[in-house]
C-alpha cells in the first residue's frame, strides 16, 4: 500500500519519532478500542484497478436501508437534483476555503444570503458565515456570552454529543457548568438556578417542542443571556426563537441540502441579536456599494486570532463550511417559504401518524408533551428486539435509548406503506 502515498518511509519514522511514536497506529491510542478499525491488509504488488475492486467489496459490505426512521441530530430528507448541479459548478468547487478579504463576489454574496436566510427563520438580527457544526456551534455561542463570574446552565434533554462538545470548550476555560434534570423531558429553569447563560434545545433531543418564552423569562429574570439550539426545519412551522426571548440561535443546517454521509461534513450555523455582532465568532458578509454606486458584498467582520490579537479573540476557529453554507442557501432558495413549510408539515404529519399508529399497536409514547417529527415511545424490554426485527426487513428504525424506550423520528420521505409495515413489524415484536 506505501506505494500509492507520497510519504516515504524514511519520513513517516521521522515524524513518528518527533511525536514520540513506534507506529502509526499509537496515534489512536487514547481512542475506545470498540471505535478502531481493524487493520485492512492489502497484499503487494496489486495493480491499481485491483486495489479499487479490493475496496468495492469492502465497502459492499456497508448495510442499506430501504426505509429509514432514525434521527437523534442527523435528517435524511429528499435533496433536490438542482442543489448538487448548482454546488457543484468549478465556480463554487475548490481545495481551498475561501476566506480572505478579496473573495469573488459570487462567494460572498452566496455566503450573504446564507446569512440572510438564517436570520429570517430563527428571528435574529445578524449571522455568521457558518460553523463546523450545530455542536461547535453552541459551544462557541456559550463562550460567547457566558460570565466567569456565573455559571452557563443546560438540561439533560438536549443532544449528548452537543453536551459533551459545550463541557469540553466551557471545562478548557474554566467556565463554571451545571447540568439540570428535565422536567418529563422537558427543560425547567428553577429559581434557585442563577445562570449567567442557559442553553436549551428546541425540538430537544427527545423531539419535545420547549417552552422557550417561560424559559428566556425566567433566565432574564437573574440577568442571563439565552441560547437556543433548533432544528431550523422546524422554525418553517414554528415562531422563531427571536420573537420568543432568545439572544443567540445555534444549530445544524444539515435539513438542508445534505445527505447524511456517515455523519459529515455538516453545518453549524449561529445567528444573533445585533448587541453581539462584535463579539460572534468567525466571519460575517455585509452589503455595500462600490466606487460606481453598485450593489456589492464585502468580509465585514472577522473577530478570531488570525485576524486580530489572540487576547481579544472571541474564539480561535480558524474555518468554516463555506460550501456547506452554499449548499443550505441554494437549497433555502429553491425551497422557498412554502416549499419549505410543506416539506416542514409533510415531516410533522408522518410523526404525528406513526406515533398514533404505534401506540394503538402497544409502544405508548413516552412523553406527552408537543413534538415536531421526533419522539419516544417504550416498550418494556424489547427495544433492541424491534431494532432487530426491522433491520432483518431492511429497515433503520428508531434510535434505542435504553432496553424500554425507542427515539423515532420522520420525515416527508417516509412513505405510509413504510410506516405501516413498521407498526406491523413492531405489533409481532412487542
Amino acid at each position: 500500500m506505501a506505494d500509492y502515498l507520497s510519504v516515504s518511509e524514511a519520513e513517516r519514522k521521522e515524524m513518528l519519532g518527533l511525536l514520540g511514536a513506534a507506529s502509526v497506529r499509537d496515534l489512536y491510542a487514547d481512542l475506545p478500542k470498540e471505535l478502531r478499525g481493524k487493520k485492512f491488509a492489502l497484499a503487494d504488488g496489486k495493480s491499481q484497478q485491483e486495489t479499487y475492486e479490493a475496496f468495492a467489496e469492502l465497502a459492499g459490505r456497508n448495510a442499506v436501508y430501504r426505509s429509514v426512521f432514525r434521527g437523534a441530530g442527523s435528517y435524511r430528507h429528499y435533496i433536490p437534483a438542482a442543489v448538487k448541479s448548482v454546488t457543484s459548478r468549478e465556480e463554487f468547487v475548490t481545495a481551498y476555503t475561501p476566506y480572505q478579504p478579496e473573495i469573488s463576489q459570487g462567494i460572498l454574496q452566496a455566503t450573504f444570503e446564507f446569512q440572510t436566510m438564517m436570520c429570517s427563520l430563527t428571528g435574529m438580527d445578524v449571522a455568521t458565515a457558518s460553523h463546523y457544526s450545530g455542536a461547535t456551534a453552541a459551544a462557541e455561542a456559550c463562550v460567547m456570552c457566558a460570565d466567569k463570574k456565573k455559571k452557563v446552565v443546560t438540561f439533560d434533554n438536549i443532544n449528548p454529543d452537543t453536551l459533551d462538545v459545550i463541557a469540553t470548550y466551557l471545562g478548557a476555560r474554566g467556565i463554571a457548568f451545571e447540568v439540570l434534570p428535565a422536567v418529563l423531558g422537558a427543560a425547567r429553569l428553577g429559581d434557585d438556578a442563577d445562570p449567567g447563560v442557559v442553553y436549551l434545545e428546541s425540538p430537544n433531543y427527545y423531539g419535545i417542542l420547549e417552552d422557550i418564552a417561560a424559559v428566556s423569562a425566567s433566565a432574564k429574570a437573574s440577568g442571563a443571556k439565552v441560547v437556543v439550539g433548533c432544528n431550523p426545519l422546524s422554525l418553517a412551522l414554528f415562531k422563531a426563537p427571536g420573537d420568543l426571548g432568545a439572544d443567540v440561535v445555534v444549530g445544524d443546517a444539515q435539513p438542508f441540502g445534505m445527505p447524511l454521509s456517515f455523519g459529515g461534513p455538516y453545518l453549524g450555523y449561529m445567528t444573533a441579536k445585533k448587541e453581539f455582532m462584535r463579539k460572534l465568532p468567525g466571519r460575517i458578509v455585509g452589503e455595500t456599494t462600490d466606487a460606481d454606486g453598485r450593489r456589492a458584498f464585502v468580509l465585514t467582520l472577522q473577530t478570531r486570532e488570525q485576524h486580530i490579537r489572540r487576547e481579544k479573540a472571541t474564539s480561535n476557529i480558524c474555518s468554516n463550511q463555506a460550501h456547506c453554507a452554499l449548499t443550505a442557501a441554494v437549497y433555502l432558495s429553491l425551497m422557498g417559504p412554502q416549499g419549505l413549510r410543506d416539506v416542514a408539515l409533510k415531516c410533522a404529519s408522518n410523526a404525528h401518524y406513526l406515533a398514533r399508529e404505534l401506540s394503538r399497536v402497544g409502544a405508548k409514547l413516552f412523553y406527552e408533551e408537543e413534538f415536531f417529527h421526533e419522539f419516544v415511545t417504550i416498550t418494556p424490554g424489547k427495544a433492541s428486539a424491534v431494532a432487530a426485527a426491522l433491520e432483518k426487513k431492511g429497515i433503520l428504525g428508531g434510535l434505542p435509548l435504553d432496553e424500554h424506550r425507542i427515539l423515532w423520528c420522520c420525515t416527508e420521505l417516509n412513505s405510509k406503506a413504510d410506516m405501516d409495515e413498521v407498526v406491523k413489524i413492531v405489533e409481532e415484536t412487542i
